[in-house]
Protein backbone atom coordinates (compact mmCIF):
# COMPACT_ATOMS: atom_id res chain seq x y z
CA UNK A 1 0.00 0.00 0.00
CA UNK A 2 0.89 3.71 0.02
CA UNK A 3 3.08 5.47 2.88
CA UNK A 4 1.15 8.03 4.81
CA UNK A 5 2.20 11.69 3.26
CA UNK A 6 0.96 14.65 4.75
CA UNK A 7 -1.96 15.03 2.44
CA UNK A 8 -3.49 11.79 3.31
CA UNK A 9 -7.27 13.07 3.73
CA UNK A 10 -8.25 12.65 7.36
CA UNK A 11 -10.86 10.28 8.38
CA UNK A 12 -12.67 13.58 9.66
CA UNK A 13 -12.69 15.13 6.15
CA UNK A 14 -14.26 12.26 4.47
CA UNK A 15 -16.91 10.38 6.68
CA UNK A 16 -17.37 14.51 8.45
CA UNK A 17 -20.65 13.14 10.70
CA UNK A 18 -19.36 11.48 13.82
CA UNK A 19 -21.28 11.38 17.32
CA UNK A 20 -19.34 10.80 20.53
CA UNK A 21 -19.65 7.59 21.91
CA UNK A 22 -22.68 6.42 24.06
CA UNK A 23 -22.56 7.45 27.82
CA UNK A 24 -24.61 4.33 29.83
CA UNK A 25 -23.65 5.99 33.07
CA UNK A 26 -24.97 2.61 34.97
CA UNK A 27 -23.54 -1.13 33.97
CA UNK A 28 -26.10 -2.56 35.23
CA UNK A 29 -28.70 -2.01 32.04
CA UNK A 30 -25.83 -3.64 29.48
CA UNK A 31 -24.99 -7.42 29.80
CA UNK A 32 -24.64 -10.63 27.50
CA UNK A 33 -27.69 -11.97 28.40
CA UNK A 34 -31.08 -10.65 27.92
CA UNK A 35 -32.82 -12.72 30.80
CA UNK A 36 -30.15 -11.11 33.38
CA UNK A 37 -31.36 -7.60 32.55
CA UNK A 38 -35.11 -8.39 32.98
CA UNK A 39 -34.50 -9.69 36.17
CA UNK A 40 -32.27 -6.70 36.87
CA UNK A 41 -35.33 -4.94 35.94
CA UNK A 42 -37.81 -6.56 38.56
CA UNK A 43 -35.41 -6.48 41.52
CA UNK A 44 -35.40 -2.57 40.75
CA UNK A 45 -38.77 -2.33 40.77
CA UNK A 46 -39.45 -4.37 43.85
CA UNK A 47 -37.82 -1.69 46.08
CA UNK A 48 -39.02 1.30 47.03
CA UNK A 49 -37.66 4.90 47.72
CA UNK A 50 -34.09 5.10 48.81
CA UNK A 51 -33.68 1.47 48.15
CA UNK A 52 -34.47 2.20 44.66
CA UNK A 53 -32.82 5.21 44.24
CA UNK A 54 -29.57 3.18 45.13
CA UNK A 55 -30.18 0.34 43.08
CA UNK A 56 -30.90 2.40 40.25
CA UNK A 57 -27.38 4.07 40.65
CA UNK A 58 -28.36 8.00 40.01
CA UNK A 59 -26.41 10.01 38.43
CA UNK A 60 -26.74 14.02 37.67
CA UNK A 61 -27.68 12.90 34.35
CA UNK A 62 -30.15 10.21 35.23
CA UNK A 63 -31.90 10.02 38.87
CA UNK A 64 -35.34 7.71 39.25
CA UNK A 65 -37.43 11.42 39.04
CA UNK A 66 -35.97 11.92 35.40
CA UNK A 67 -38.63 11.83 32.81
CA UNK A 68 -37.38 12.37 29.40
CA UNK A 69 -38.43 11.43 25.57
CA UNK A 70 -38.48 7.52 24.33
CA UNK A 71 -35.33 6.64 21.86
CA UNK A 72 -36.60 6.99 18.19
CA UNK A 73 -37.86 3.38 17.55
CA UNK A 74 -38.19 2.63 21.29
CA UNK A 75 -41.91 2.11 22.60
CA UNK A 76 -40.54 2.36 26.42
CA UNK A 77 -41.72 4.45 29.44
CA UNK A 78 -41.28 7.93 29.56
CA UNK A 79 -42.75 8.93 33.23
CA UNK A 80 -40.28 8.62 36.50
CA UNK A 81 -38.88 5.57 36.95
CA UNK A 82 -39.73 6.21 40.70
CA UNK A 83 -42.81 5.90 39.83
CA UNK A 84 -42.60 3.02 37.41
CA UNK A 85 -44.45 -0.35 37.69
CA UNK A 86 -44.38 -2.27 34.32
CA UNK A 87 -42.69 -5.34 33.28
CA UNK A 88 -38.96 -4.57 31.36
CA UNK A 89 -38.76 -3.12 27.82
CA UNK A 90 -37.76 -5.95 25.25
CA UNK A 91 -33.61 -5.48 25.30
CA UNK A 92 -31.77 -5.04 22.17
CA UNK A 93 -28.65 -5.95 20.73
CA UNK A 94 -25.78 -3.97 20.54
CA UNK A 95 -22.29 -4.08 19.92
CA UNK A 96 -20.84 -3.73 23.77
CA UNK A 97 -17.04 -3.49 22.06
CA UNK A 98 -14.65 -5.22 19.15
CA UNK A 99 -16.15 -8.74 19.03
CA UNK A 100 -18.34 -8.18 21.95
CA UNK A 101 -22.13 -8.43 21.32
CA UNK A 102 -24.87 -7.36 24.19
CA UNK A 103 -28.08 -6.96 24.83
CA UNK A 104 -29.17 -3.65 26.34
CA UNK A 105 -32.26 -2.27 27.99
CA UNK A 106 -33.00 0.42 25.57
CA UNK A 107 -34.96 2.62 28.36
CA UNK A 108 -33.90 6.49 27.83
CA UNK A 109 -34.65 7.45 31.30
CA UNK A 110 -31.35 4.63 32.05
CA UNK A 111 -28.54 6.02 29.71
CA UNK A 112 -26.76 9.11 31.10
CA UNK A 113 -25.96 10.49 27.18
CA UNK A 114 -27.48 7.56 24.59
CA UNK A 115 -27.52 9.92 21.30
CA UNK A 116 -30.72 9.84 20.11
CA UNK A 117 -29.40 10.96 17.03
CA UNK A 118 -27.67 7.70 15.85
CA UNK A 119 -30.97 5.57 17.21
CA UNK A 120 -33.02 6.88 14.29
CA UNK A 121 -30.56 5.73 11.56
CA UNK A 122 -29.89 2.25 13.16
CA UNK A 123 -31.80 -0.10 10.56
CA UNK A 124 -31.32 -2.82 8.47
CA UNK A 125 -28.68 -0.78 5.89
CA UNK A 126 -26.43 1.15 8.38
CA UNK A 127 -23.27 0.44 9.35
CA UNK A 128 -21.31 2.33 11.69
CA UNK A 129 -17.59 2.73 11.54
CA UNK A 130 -16.08 3.36 15.23
CA UNK A 131 -12.80 4.91 15.80
CA UNK A 132 -11.14 2.03 17.03
CA UNK A 133 -11.71 1.17 13.23
CA UNK A 134 -14.37 -1.79 13.73
CA UNK A 135 -17.32 -1.91 11.90
CA UNK A 136 -20.87 -3.39 13.36
CA UNK A 137 -24.36 -2.88 12.12
CA UNK A 138 -25.44 -3.09 15.41
CA UNK A 139 -25.17 0.33 17.40
CA UNK A 140 -22.27 0.50 19.32
CA UNK A 141 -23.27 1.22 23.10
CA UNK A 142 -19.67 0.01 24.90
CA UNK A 143 -16.70 1.75 22.54
CA UNK A 144 -15.07 4.64 24.29
CA UNK A 145 -14.20 6.22 20.03
CA UNK A 146 -16.50 8.43 18.26
CA UNK A 147 -19.00 6.67 16.17
CA UNK A 148 -19.06 7.38 12.45
CA UNK A 149 -22.95 5.80 10.63
CA UNK A 150 -22.24 5.24 6.89
CA UNK A 151 -25.47 6.81 6.25
CA UNK A 152 -27.45 10.14 7.33
CA UNK A 153 -30.85 8.84 6.64
CA UNK A 154 -32.38 6.12 7.49
CA UNK A 155 -32.88 3.13 4.86
CA UNK A 156 -29.30 3.57 3.71
CA UNK A 157 -29.87 7.15 1.77
CA UNK A 158 -27.63 10.36 1.73
CA UNK A 159 -24.30 8.85 2.66
CA UNK A 160 -21.94 10.03 4.95
CA UNK A 161 -19.37 11.36 2.83
CA UNK A 162 -17.61 14.46 1.68
CA UNK A 163 -19.87 16.05 -0.86
CA UNK A 164 -18.40 15.02 -4.43
CA UNK A 165 -16.66 12.47 -3.35
CA UNK A 166 -17.92 9.30 -4.66
CA UNK A 167 -18.13 10.80 -8.00
CA UNK A 168 -14.63 12.22 -7.83
CA UNK A 169 -13.44 8.66 -6.99
CA UNK A 170 -15.64 6.95 -9.67
CA UNK A 171 -13.49 9.23 -12.74
CA UNK A 172 -10.23 8.62 -10.85
CA UNK A 173 -10.25 4.78 -10.67
CA UNK A 174 -12.89 4.23 -14.00
CA UNK A 175 -15.51 2.35 -12.24
CA UNK A 176 -18.43 2.94 -9.51
CA UNK A 177 -17.68 3.89 -6.67
CA UNK A 178 -20.14 3.15 -4.12
CA UNK A 179 -20.32 4.28 -0.39
CA UNK A 180 -19.16 0.63 1.31
CA UNK A 181 -15.93 0.96 -1.00
CA UNK A 182 -15.06 3.97 0.99
CA UNK A 183 -15.81 2.57 4.63
CA UNK A 184 -13.89 -0.70 3.29
CA UNK A 185 -10.44 1.57 2.32
CA UNK A 186 -10.84 3.24 5.55
CA UNK A 187 -11.05 0.07 7.22
CA UNK A 188 -8.24 -1.06 5.36
CA UNK A 189 -5.92 1.75 6.42
CA UNK A 190 -6.39 1.54 9.56
CA UNK A 191 -5.17 4.67 10.26
CA UNK A 192 -6.93 8.54 10.59
CA UNK A 193 -5.29 9.63 7.44
CA UNK A 194 -6.55 6.95 5.16
CA UNK A 195 -4.11 6.00 2.51
CA UNK A 196 -5.68 6.99 -1.24
CA UNK A 197 -3.56 5.50 -3.57
CA UNK A 198 -3.56 7.05 -7.13
CA UNK A 199 -3.49 3.02 -8.91
CA UNK A 200 -6.33 1.85 -9.25
CA UNK A 201 -4.96 -1.64 -8.65
CA UNK A 202 -3.95 -0.53 -5.67
CA UNK A 203 -7.67 1.01 -4.48
CA UNK A 204 -8.91 -2.14 -5.79
CA UNK A 205 -6.67 -4.30 -3.17
CA UNK A 206 -7.39 -1.97 -0.48
CA UNK A 207 -11.35 -2.17 -0.99
CA UNK A 208 -11.04 -5.91 -0.96
CA UNK A 209 -9.16 -6.02 2.31
CA UNK A 210 -11.59 -3.41 3.95
CA UNK A 211 -14.40 -5.53 2.45
CA UNK A 212 -13.23 -8.77 4.16
CA UNK A 213 -12.19 -7.06 7.26
CA UNK A 214 -16.15 -5.91 7.35
CA UNK A 215 -17.77 -9.13 6.36
CA UNK A 216 -15.52 -11.01 9.56
CA UNK A 217 -16.80 -7.82 11.78
CA UNK A 218 -20.21 -8.69 10.98
CA UNK A 219 -20.42 -11.99 11.90
CA UNK A 220 -22.96 -12.52 9.63
CA UNK A 221 -25.06 -9.09 9.65
CA UNK A 222 -27.13 -7.82 6.49
CA UNK A 223 -27.46 -11.18 4.72
CA UNK A 224 -23.61 -12.18 5.55
CA UNK A 225 -21.72 -15.76 6.37
CA UNK A 226 -22.33 -16.12 9.99
CA UNK A 227 -19.34 -18.13 11.65
CA UNK A 228 -18.84 -21.41 11.60
CA UNK A 229 -16.37 -23.94 12.89
CA UNK A 230 -14.17 -25.86 10.85
CA UNK A 231 -16.61 -28.73 8.93
CA UNK A 232 -19.27 -26.03 8.83
CA UNK A 233 -20.40 -26.87 12.21
CA UNK A 234 -22.01 -23.22 14.57
CA UNK A 235 -19.93 -22.04 17.41
CA UNK A 236 -22.14 -23.40 20.31
CA UNK A 237 -20.96 -22.65 23.68
CA UNK A 238 -22.65 -25.46 26.45
CA UNK A 239 -21.62 -24.22 29.81
CA UNK A 240 -20.64 -20.69 31.31
CA UNK A 241 -16.50 -19.35 30.93
CA UNK A 242 -15.53 -18.45 34.59
CA UNK A 243 -15.56 -14.68 34.98
CA UNK A 244 -11.97 -15.11 36.80
CA UNK A 245 -9.94 -18.07 37.97
CA UNK A 246 -10.64 -19.59 41.30
CA UNK A 247 -6.52 -19.29 42.37
CA UNK A 248 -3.31 -18.34 41.34
CA UNK A 249 -1.09 -20.67 39.21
Amino acid sequence: MDTVTEDAPLLDELMPWSVAPLRLGRGWVAAPDARVLKARWDAMLAAQGAERERLFGSTRSRTTGSSVAALPGQSTGTGRIARESGPCPPPVRVAYGPYDEQWLIPDHRLIDSARPELWRVADGHQLFLVDDFTVTALLPAGSPGRIRPLYRRPGGLEPNLAPGLLPYLSKRYGCEVTPEDVLARCLASGTPAVLMSADPGLWAEGVRWGREMIRIQLRGAHGGERPRLPGGRRPYVRAPVPARPAEIG
